[in-house]
């Protein structure tokens, strides 16, 4: 039987002969890395409110940046990291915009991001994916899971993933907590607020 340092040396010298094939020892456990494409990208959300009547609002962020880690092939390692800048958030009326900027929802001067972060992804049997992480707020931090769908947006060796998500939040867990007046009446937000996040890789970002 060969001893550690001699088989090392043995087994050595047969991979620079080409004997044995290069080792990819480590290769096959990293996950591809992708820069998200703010240009093909979607944060938006949809709030229910009242006056004398009920009615919804939407709006966007058009600012955000992040990393998606995804392998068809584990779809147990996939995880993403989000940053959104609050400043950038757009609603169709520029002052419902501004009331969302102030001290009283996302006071963006004082939390200029939100922020999410997966730490585990999981597969259902039936193939639903969910990814558990912890959302960031007004600098108030929720652990959350919610349901994912990933795919390859273009076929062939330099595939770009894509993930979608669409959850709710509770906007009063994270001190988004205003009571505005929009044309001089006192709305009533709901408190669940739905989020819809589209996010795809920029080409070329893999890693």
């Amino acid at each position: 039987m060969l001893r550690p340092r001699l088989w090392h040396s043995v087994l050595a010298a047969l991979l620079l002969t080409g004997v044995l094939p290069p080792m990819a020892a480590g290769q096959t456990d990293v996950v591809p890395v992708y820069q998200l494409s703010q240009a093909e990208g979607i944060v938006d959300f949809t709030i229910s409110a009242r006056m004398l009547f009920s009615f919804k609002r939407e709006g966007r962020f058009t600012d955000f940046t992040g990393q998606l880690s995804y392998d068809a092939a584990r779809p147990h390692d996939t995880r993403v990291d989000l940053t959104v800048f609050t400043s950038s958030v757009v609603m169709d009326d520029q002052a419902e915009a501004d009331i969302l900027r102030s001290a009283d929802f996302f006071d963006v001067d004082r939390f200029p991001t939100m922020h999410f972060v997966s730490s585990a992804a999981a597969v259902a049997p039936d193939g639903r994916c969910t990814l558990t992480g912890d959302l960031t707020i007004r600098g108030i931090t929720k652990r959350i899971t919610v349901p994912v769908w990933v795919a390859s947006s273009t076929p062939g060796a330099q595939q770009a993933p894509v993930l979608e998500t669409t959850f709710q939040i509770d906007r009063t867990e994270f001190g988004l907590n205003g009571t505005p007046r929009w044309g001089g009446a006192k709305v009533s937000i709901g408190k669940k607020v739905q989020i819809h996040i589209s996010v795809a890789a920029a080409a070329g970002s893999q890693r």
